[in-house]
């Protein structure tokens, strides 16, 4: 269950963090043509008005703003570093105006630009004016991008911190159901435990008649074979998730799988006064499983149907397949004509020690044949659920059943 939160988190925090960013884009590209607009149309002419330079430039954007920059300092560093070594900077300077010309910002020849160039170069207060200027237009181009980093980066962790709530809430869960499953485990021990050891000591003092002697006796070997059937299911519940299990998967037979549990179950059905009622196609349809863990899957399932349901109850062996010829999308459905499973135990029936009964000791259920039942299915990539009405209803079973549990395969 861990992993599979765990899973859902990774999967939530990569939406969100998608969502998040191409909101942000989305924003901050509106925002960004917003404020190109207004600085080409009114605050780069304003600061090239307000430095008295619209008389010999022309500027009617950041871009022309940074090409001009760019002149001038390339200007200055051609005449530090060119007199050095004893290179002209005549096809540097001619370039460099050409460039001036083509953006329109000077007049229209290379005299033009030059003197233009000349004029700003020579005043240190009108480079340092133009500096600011840029700076100041980069600024207001650059705020959309540091706003929507700021408000990405805050809604992103926002987000973490709001995950990192969840995971320590399902970590505090996790160990309460921990702690529930070792109380559960120690009340089915304990109680049978107590029985058997109260029934023995009866014996060893002689206060039981010898009338009542196998009647105690009887009682002790339930006792120890229920206490026997509990350590033997959470043995195999834990044995799953030990390193290095895996299934041996074969081609079998589904159906003859279920014929086989049926059968092995059928003295038990009659038993307890229920009915059965088996639908299995005679033609072969085969899967790749592990063929004794998917055994132990059909015979928990018909043996949660016996235990947990009143006598009379008919249960249903049935199996539905989309296409027959190819044996593909095989359902597995055990289904049973006893009492619907509570709504507030239907999200949890697949948790260890979870039971419809008051009391476990009163069906003999542990309370693991599910869970168990579970882990296998996911093990072999398929897929055990609960349906009851009106879901059932889409499967075309007697109106008579109330509720399935179905292996997706």
């Amino acid at each position: 269950m861990m992993a599979k939160n765990k899973k859902g988190r990774e999967k939530q925090l990569k939406g969100v963090l998608l969502t998040r960013f191409f909101f942000v884009l989305i924003i901050v590209s509106i925002v960004e043509l917003i404020l190109v607009a207004v600085t080409n149309q009114f605050i780069i002419p304003s600061l090239i008005t307000i430095n008295k330079y619209d008389t010999i430039i022309k500027i009617d954007g950041a871009e022309g703003l940074f090409v001009l920059l760019f002149v001038m300092v390339t200007t200055a560093v051609v005449k530090w570093i060119f007199p050095a070594l004893k290179i002209s900077p005549v096809a540097v300077n001619d370039f460099l105006e050409k460039l001036l010309i083509s953006r329109g910002l000077s007049g229209g020849t290379a005299a033009d630009a030059t003197e233009t160039v000349r004029q700003l170069s020579e005043n240190k207060f009108a480079i340092l004016s133009l500096i600011g200027s840029f700076l100041l237009v980069a600024i207001i181009l650059m705020t959309p991008y540091i706003v929507g980093g700021i408000v990405f980066s805050v809604s992103v962790a926002r987000e973490l911190r709001a995950l990192e709530r969840e995971k320590e809430e399902e970590r505090q869960q996790e160990e309460k159901r921990r702690y529930l499953m070792i109380s559960n485990i120690v009340h089915d021990l304990k109680t049978p435990m107590t029985t058997v050891y109260g029934y023995a000591k009866a014996m060893n003092d002689g206060i039981v008649p010898a009338d009542k002697q196998p009647e105690y006796l009887d009682a002790i070997m339930k006792k120890t074979e229920r206490t026997n059937a509990v350590i033997a299911m959470l043995l195999d519940y834990v044995k799953l998730d030990s390193e290095g299990f895996t299934i041996k998967r074969e081609r079998i037979d589904v159906c003859e799988l279920l014929r086989s549990c049926a059968a092995f179950c059928y003295t038990d059905i009659e038993a307890a006064g229920d009915e059965l009622d088996i639908d299995v196609p005679e033609k072969p349809l085969y899967i790749s499983a592990d063929n004794i863990q998917m055994s132990r899957v059909i015979t928990n399932l018909i043996t949660n149907a016996i235990k947990h349901n009143p006598e009379g109850t008919k249960i249903g062996i049935f199996i539905k397949c989309e296409n027959y010829v190819t044996g593909e999308d095989i359902r597995v459905l055990i289904a049973d004509t006893g009492d619907e499973i509570p709504e507030e135990l239907r999200d949890s029936i697949f948790e260890p020690f979870v039971t419809s009964d008051e009391s476990r000791s009163s069906s003999g259920g542990t309370g693991l044949g599910l869970p168990l039942s579970e882990r296998i299915c996911k093990m072999h990539d398929f897929s055990l659920r609960l349906i009851q009405n009106p879901e059932i209803k889409r499967y075309h079973l007697a109106d008579e059943y109330k509720k399935v549990f179905m292996i997706s395969m």
